[in-house]
């Protein structure tokens, strides 16, 4: 399942002079949070290319748009996480009414498509996604209070 794919930004009412890699940000942005949780998908972790990379994206020796577009061809699929890394991404980026980009627009609104990944405070990112991740891992899997059995 694709999530998003940077072409879909960078194609359509894109900013004129900015670079594609801006239409990936703030996707790369989240596929790094990602990432540093130990969710990246067996495509990038048996690869031994792709793997070097990985730990250089976690280590913040490369930028994760550099990653993404290198290793993903600029688009995000479930083949890049691993099972707890896509529970959460089907709730917070693909399903219908999703918080993910409103998230990402309210913080980061006047950089998005204009300034690359350098130019956002990753601490600031990753306490946005960690809130909504706590959020949705205290809400995953429980009943109804009604619900006994």
């Amino acid at each position: 399942m694709k999530y998003d794919d940077a072409s879909w930004h960078y194609g359509g009412d894109f900013p004129e002079g900015s670079p594609i890699e801006y239409g990936a940000t703030h996707i790369a942005l989240l596929m790094k949070w990602c990432f540093q949780k130990g969710w990246a998908g067996e495509v990038h972790t048996e690869d031994e290319s792709s793997n070097g990379d990985l730990k250089k994206v976690i280590a913040n020796e490369i930028s994760a748009t550099e990653f993404f577009m290198r290793w993903c061809d600029g688009k995000l699929t479930d083949e890049d996480f691993n099972d707890q890394g896509n529970e959460f991404l089907q709730e917070y980026y693909a399903k219908e009414g999703a918080l993910y980009l409103p998230d990402y627009a309210g913080l980061f609104g006047d950089l998005m498509y204009v300034k690359g990944e350098s130019e956002h405070d990753f601490a600031q990112f990753s306490a946005m996604v960690e809130k909504r991740y706590c959020e949705f891992s205290d809400n995953s899997g429980s009943k109804p209070w009604w619900k006994f059995w």
